[in-house]
């Protein structure tokens, strides 16, 4: 035995394969479920997180808004104090870090005619020194600002876009505006908060919820307000940035985003799967958070890594003591094929190998050591038998007139059935049988095929047959009579020889035929509108196999004008010299396209002399018996 083609090796990649295919489809379902899971959890978090900072962000924003309304209404009250005007925007910006310029923007000549009037505070970006100028002037004409023009045009507060103030605070920042009415209802000023993005940028640079992801925030119209190195995306736009990108994806979350939707989507970019949650501000804004999945996964994907790498450890372990176990355990197969080996180029003493254990191997080391010594008494039967093989061929003609004179040979053509059979063994004897009588108004009939040839055969076949007339005139239900045949048979069957058996009990008043088909062929029906077809049969071992088997009964009613054919694999395996054989489905539709009025000893000749043309002069191989009953 080669050890590429070794049993232990295989049987070991079998087990390998199969734990394999376990251990990667449990590695798949956890791999995906946990990723699931994962992202799951980690766009709640994100969002989560950004629920929570766009709280803080919307707090400070209010703040800067309840202190423009509260400035707003303090201003409407000192209208005409120019000093207290500068006052209270100096207090403004002191008392609110967030705030960094504050101004009180009067409509062009409110004050004594004055075209520019507007008292402007702002801290210092490098002393932090608090410091009131006029605001308006030649150079600086706030009324073309969207801080002071939308809110007056929309007499409402309103956020500026972000910006960059070159005439007033001299950095980037957002304005918010609140205009201001006078007695007659009438807008007399816009009262501002100037608030510097830096910090809010510096506040969403620190938001990462995983090492690579990002926040932003942008106003109602897509500006960026705050993110990541701002001064990059200063001058572009949310949507302005997805279709530089030709990104489809990143420009469906932008409009999204733009609508004033919240959400999470996912998108690719740069060959990375990500995904962005967002939502509004209270102010018109919107911000949003962004991750890779690849840094969200990443420990669950190590984690499975090391599984990977620790099932692949298991799985080579499993296989080296797969592979020793079973070579210990089958070590005993080699010695008993060797021994085999033996046996079968003629040493017949050869010796079998010790098995302790009565298990499957010790079993087969027992079943080869009884075909050992059934050989050993095979071959000192033939020594003897071949001595005198010149008498006993002479003596086979004598034993095939008997055999032949065992079966029946009158057939009887009652008013109520029409029966003929006929048997033509393969060799001077064979082991085919037919029988059959009636008791009282029943119709006991037997066919069967004995395994092997010749004599033995024929001996095994005239032991049934007598067993089957004995039993069945017992008056005992069908299965019961091949029960007690098969114990017959048995007891003392050393050779091993089994019989095929298909008996059957008709009443020929119902009708009613109960049956037992015991590993025979199927009985072919012709019925009476011409049609014909198997008849149903129970899986149920061959007679002499296992002395104890429970054999099956079954029941059929049959009418009148029913042909039943019974044969032996003689006729079905008839074989041309080029080993094609008749087959099942030829006899069927051979018994399908007989005459209607055909008898039954026509019947039988017809399907004989169909078997021998489609065989033409190739030898007969096996025992041919055709058994054809007409109920009438």
């Amino acid at each position: 035995m080669t050890a590429d083609k070794s049993f232990p090796k295989r049987l070991s990649l079998n087990i390998l394969f199969m734990t394999s295919v376990l251990f990667v489809s449990g590695i798949l379902v956890a791999a995906v479920s946990s990723h699931k899971l994962i992202s799951e959890e980690a766009a709640k978090s994100a969002s989560n997180m950004l629920d929570a900072v766009s709280n803080q962000m919307q707090i400070k924003l209010s703040e800067v808004e309840s202190a423009v309304r509260n400035l707003a209404w303090i201003a409407s009250q000192n209208l005409d104090d120019e000093q207290a005007l500068y006052d209270i925007t100096a207090r403004m910006v002191a008392n609110n870090q967030s705030i960094v310029g504050s101004a009180i923007a009067f409509r062009e000549g409110y004050r004594n005619g004055e075209h520019f009037f507007s008292p402007y505070s702002y801290r210092d970006r490098e002393t932090g020194q608090i410091i009131s100028t006029q605001l308006g002037n030649n150079s600086y004409d706030y009324f073309y600002m969207d801080w002071y023009l939308i809110p007056v045009l929309l007499e409402k507060p309103f956020w500026s876009e972000p910006y960059y103030d070159e005439g007033g605070g001299e950095q980037y920042m957002c304005t918010y505006s609140y205009p201001i009415r006078d007695s007659s209802d009438s807008i007399v000023a816009v009262v501002t908060a100037d608030i510097n993005l830096d910090w809010l940028s510096e506040l969403v640079s620190r938001i990462r919820p995983y090492e690579g992801s990002f926040m932003f925030m942008v106003t109602g119209t897509g500006s960026y307000v705050a993110a990541e190195q701002i001064e990059s995306l200063r001058g572009e736009t949310l949507y302005s940035l997805a279709c530089r990108l030709n990104n489809e994806s990143l420009i469906d979350i932008s409009r999204a985003i733009l609508r004033g939707e919240k959400g999470m989507r996912r998108y690719f970019y740069n060959g990375q799967l990500s995904f962005v949650v967002y939502g509004p501000l209270e102010n018109g804004w919107s911000a949003a958070i962004s991750c890779r999945y690849k840094e969200v996964l990443a420990r669950t994907s190590q984690m499975h890594m090391i599984l990977i790498m620790i099932g692949a450890i298991g799985l080579f372990l499993l296989f080296i003591m797969c592979y020793a176990a079973i070579r210990k355990l089958t070590h005993p197969l080699v010695e008993i094929s060797d021994a085999a080996m033996g046996i079968a180029q003629g040493n017949f003493n050869t010796q079998l190998p010790y098995v302790k254990h009565n298990d499957e191997i010790g079993r087969l080391r027992n079943s080869f050591e009884y075909m050992q010594k059934s050989l050993v008494a095979y071959i000192d039967e033939l020594k003897t038998t071949t001595s005198a093989k010149e008498r006993f061929e002479s003596e086979l003609n004598i034993a095939r007139q008997i055999q032949m004179h065992m079966v029946p040979g009158v057939f009887p053509k009652e008013g109520d059935y029409d029966l003929y059979a006929m048997m033509q063994p393969a060799k001077e004897v064979g082991g085919d049988l037919y029988d059959f009588f009636t008791k009282g108004r029943k119709l006991y009939f037997v066919i069967g095929d004995v395994s092997g040839k010749g004599v033995p055969a024929s001996l095994f076949m005239a032991i049934t047959r007598s067993a089957f007339r004995f039993i069945a005139g017992l008056d005992i239900p069908v299965d019961e009579v091949v029960s007690k045949i098969n114990v017959a048979v048995s007891n003392g069957n050393e050779t091993g020889m089994f019989v095929t058996l298909f008996a059957a009990c008709l009443d020929l008043d119902t009708g009613e035929m109960q049956y037992c088909n015991a590993g025979h062929n199927r009985m072919v029906i012709k019925y009476p509108d011409g049609s014909a077809a198997f008849l149903e049969q129970k899986a149920n071992l061959a007679v002499g196999v296992f002395e104890d088997f429970k054999f099956q009964l079954q029941r059929t009613t049959l009418e009148k004008g029913c042909r039943l054919v019974l044969y032996t694999d003689g006729v079905t395996e008839a074989e041309t010299a080029d080993k094609s054989q008749f087959g099942d489905q030829a006899l069927v539709s051979l018994v399908q396209n007989l005459p209607a009025g055909m008898d039954s000893k026509a019947m039988v000749g017809r399907l004989y002399d169909a078997v021998k043309t489609f065989t033409a002069d190739n030898e007969q191989n096996d025992d041919i018996t055709i058994m054809v009953i007409s109920i009438l």
